[in-house]
């Protein structure tokens, strides 16, 4: 807040005693900064410090993390101070600034400028304060504990919305210690008029115009130039834009749908209360009366200081349990959320804009017998209108960078491009965060760049009168054809015709659990394996294994040694049948019995070879060697073979401990060519012991030989069938078929052992045989496939059929197309 605050206040001088031309530069730069999506910053200072972090102890990296949210949050909002203090001073005359000419320079700013801007002061301090501390991604991306990332660990990891509350509970105090400072500190709307004489500013202020535009161009700097430099000068942003867009076309098209509708609604009704109160003359209320009104303006606040994760928990308890299916899993009905959430800073602009126009022409207007279209049109529209379309813009922009509202509530198939970068950001992923931010910041020009466009295209022509007519029809065609354009994404892909289960390979789809922390309940489930005995063991965001049988009953659960780091990723079986289970925070591989008992641990932090960073997937070959692949600072995959090769058939049926592994090569380096990786999350070993990575980030399979020589890769980033959006797993069974599990397509994909497609299983959506971002698959004996789907927070189990004609038309027995 404190930071915050001086740089709105050090921005707001600048733009006071800059000529006009400079003026227009840092009120664009306010205006960036204030479009700019969090995550740009927050991805630009992962970047920077991505070494130090991986490498630092805890207690190092803890001090560092907390210092960079410090500086994200505060080039977040200090916009806000900008604009409010800006707004204060424009009520300043130059005679009040020459009055005394003794006081200049700092007793000017400090006797005169901020008393006149207290009240913008207090208010832009305690709506910095809110924003700052309601804040979920930034500090949840640095891993730097505070009320909403305590919330958000509690309930995604145990659903327990009472302990998760009370952990949180501050947060629901402030909303209305806000309200009541607003309350006695009212702020005025930035008058159009023209801006006074420079030199009444610059003169009182000549010995600190060197500080005060050195501070604000720091300010500048740190907060959008550096984070913007990283975008656009990396060379990884642009050869994975293309990647990235075509991956996330149907990102795209959400995150338009959900911005424009809640746009579209917060402007509509601002409209049409305008319009209703037309024809009416002014009325000043009075005691109960002033006191509702003041009550509802605050009421509209409410949901945007309120952290959006909360008002996310709101809708999943009460709208998802008495709401029906088809509604809440529509783009919509999120929109709809997100105008409730941003009513309160989309409407400030129309009301002060209203509060401060002039009302004469609307009296004349009215004693002349205009009828109440005709007012609204004539003489309030044209006053109102260019702060209808700046609360629409703040709307727009709002939804488009949120994260905390979306991330509980998100419909199968509704991932926008904000929560996108969420999760590709959390674990690291800086050339395609990147790449996705810039598409994000076209996505906020789109409306804009089209409205202006259009318009200018249109004023070419005609007289001074017929161009504004022109241009105010432009702006009526141009915002319902964005907005209609925006709708296209609200449809799911579920609604798509035809059956999600059309499978030549499968007969049904089983759902095994629900969402909970319950034994035989799951929260979003991350990795499988099947025993030699197609016993399944599932681990999910709750730090556990659980253990059911072919059937799908429940058997047993055992809990991780530690989850406070992370959740586990990434399972196989070790040589004799244990169940091996990754813990990439902790940079260890775990070996459990089939009864949950501990029985090896092994691993050491670090980047050297034989060492671990961020293991994602791990596959045993039929040599006895673990294939382990990993990502961030490093993109490898590594082998580690038994440090002793004696294995008898007595430890094998005893699940006896299990000797030490040691390293024998590494292969792969971060890149976008073939033999390079960009986030490795799943790994299969096939037929002849090659190695299938799912090179998520390049939506690409690879295949590699036992000793880590590059072979093929196929796949290509896109929507269509054969095309791959975020693989996150693949299993390959004995005859070579590649089952491919799409987090961004959430369907599966099959290829034969030429890497021809074969089919696709399922689409976006709930219902059995549909999917919500799977993240892995396995195959038991059978033939059998289970898959995570893990936004469902279930697991499916896809039957075998008993014969399979493949699409080449050769009818094959079962027998030779189980797994390994």
């Amino acid at each position: 807040m404190v930071l915050a605050v001086v740089a709105g206040v050090a921005v707001a001088l600048s733009l006071k005693i800059s000529p006009l031309p400079w003026r227009r530069l840092w009120w664009a730069a306010t205006v960036i900064a204030f479009a700019l999506p969090p995550f740009l910053a927050t991805n630009a200072w992962l970047e920077w410090t991505a070494g130090s972090r991986a490498l630092w102890n805890p207690e190092r990296l803890h001090g560092l993390s907390m210092v960079l949210a410090v500086l994200v949050l505060a080039g977040l909002t200090w916009p806000v101070t900008t604009f409010l203090v800006y707004a204060a001073w424009e009520h300043l005359e130059p005679a009040h600034l020459e009055a005394e000419p003794h006081l200049v320079g700092m007793p000017l700013i400090r006797r005169l400028l901020l008393p006149v801007a207290r009240s913008a002061l207090q208010c832009s301090a305690a709506m910095t304060l809110v924003m700052a501390l309601a804040n979920f991604t930034v500090p949840t991306l640095f891993q730097v504990r505070v009320f909403t990332e305590e919330f958000w660990v509690r309930f995604n990891t145990q659903f327990d919305a009472i302990g998760a509350l009370q952990t949180a509970w501050p947060l629901l105090l402030l909303p209305a210690v806000v309200g009541w400072t607003a309350r006695h500190h009212p702020v005025s709307w930035a008058r159009t008029q023209p801006v006074q004489n420079t030199a009444s500013w610059v003169r009182p202020l000549r010995s600190l115009v060197p500080w005060i535009h050195g501070s604000a161009g720091l300010v500048v700097v740190v907060s959008i130039v550096l984070p913007l430099l990283t975008v656009l000068i990396s060379q990884r942003t642009w050869t994975e834009l293309g990647p990235a867009w075509s991956a996330g076309v149907g990102a795209v098209q959400n995150s338009i749908c959900v911005a424009a509708s809640a746009a579209a609604c917060v402007a509509g009704v601002g409209i049409l209360q305008t319009f209703v109160n037309a024809s009416l003359p002014p009325v000043t209320p009075r005691g109960a009366l002033r006191v509702c009104i003041a009550g509802f303006r605050g009421a509209l606040w409410l949901p945007f200081f309120i952290p959006g994760i909360f008002l996310g928990l709101a809708v999943l308890q009460g709208g998802h349990s008495w709401l029906p299916g088809v509604v809440t899993q529509n783009m919509l009905f999120v929109g709809l959320i997100f105008a409730i959430r941003y009513a309160g800073p989309g409407s400030i602009a129309l009301h002060l804009s209203r509060e401060s126009s002039d009302r004469s022409p609307v009296e004349a207007a009215i004693l002349a017998g205009g009828s109440r279209r005709q007012i609204f049109r004539r003489v309030i529209w044209p006053q109102l209108r260019a702060a209808t379309f700046a609360g629409a813009g703040i709307v727009y922009l709002l939804c488009l960078w949120d994260v905390e509202t979306l991330v509980l509530i998100v419909p199968p198939g509704g991932e926008t491009l904000a929560l996108r970068v969420f999760n590709l950001l959390h674990y690291g992923h800086g050339g395609q965060v990147n790449a996705l931010c810039l598409v994000t910041l076209g996505v906020a020009l789109l409306p804009f760049a089209a409205l202006g466009v259009a318009s200018r295209l249109l004023s070419w022509s005609g007289s001074r009168s017929g161009r504004r007519l022109i241009a105010s029809r432009a702006r009526a065609v141009v915002i319902p054809i964005a907005m209609l354009i925006g709708t296209t994404g609200c449809r799911r892909n579920s609604d798509a015709e035809g059956d999600p289960l059309k499978s030549v390979f499968f007969s049904s789809a089983r759902v095994m659990g629900t969402r909970g922390v319950a034994p035989g309940q799951f929260n979003k489930p991350r990795s499988l394996v099947c025993d030699w005995n197609d016993n399944l063991y599932v681990t999910d965001m709750t730090g556990r294994v659980q253990k059911f049988s072919p059937d799908g009953r429940f058997l047993l659960q055992w809990q991780m040694p530690q989850t406070d780091l992370g959740k586990p990723k990434g399972m196989t079986l070790d040589p004799d049948g244990n169940v091996v289970v990754l813990e990439p925070h902790y940079q260890r591989v775990n070996h459990f019995t089939p009864e949950g008992r501990l029985v090896a641990q092994w691993g050491e932090k670090g980047t050297n070879s034989g060492q671990l960073i961020l293991p994602r997937s791990i596959g045993l070959n039929s040599a006895g060697q673990f294939f382990i692949s990993e990502y961030t600072v490093v993109e490898r995959v590594q082998r580690f073979g038994p440090a002793s090769p004696v294995r008898t058939a007595a430890a094998a049926r005893s699940h006896a401990a299990v000797a030490g592994w040691q390293w024998e090569l590494t292969f792969g380096s971060p890149g976008l060519v073939s033999g390079q990786f960009n986030r490795a999350e799943g790994l299969s070993i096939g037929p002849n012991d090659r190695v299938y990575v799912a090179d998520s980030c390049n939506h690409r399979i690879q295949v590699f030989d036992a000793r880590g020589n590059f072979l093929r890769t196929h796949g290509r980033a896109g929507a269509k069938p054969g095309d791959f959006s975020y693989p996150y797993d693949i299993r390959v069974d004995a005859a070579g078929i590649q089952y491919v599990c799409e987090f961004g397509n959430s369907r599966i994909t099959l290829l034969d052992a030429q890497d021809r497609l074969i089919e696709t299983i399922g689409r976006a959506g709930a219902a059995p045989g549909e999917f919500a971002n799977p993240w892995a698959i396995a195959l038991d004996s059978r033939g059998n496939l289970y898959v995570a789907d893990s936004q469902n927070h279930r697991v499916q189990k896809f039957i075998r059929r008993k014969v399979v004609r493949n699409p080449l038309g050769r009818v094959t027995a079962l027998g030779a197309l189980q797994s390994r």
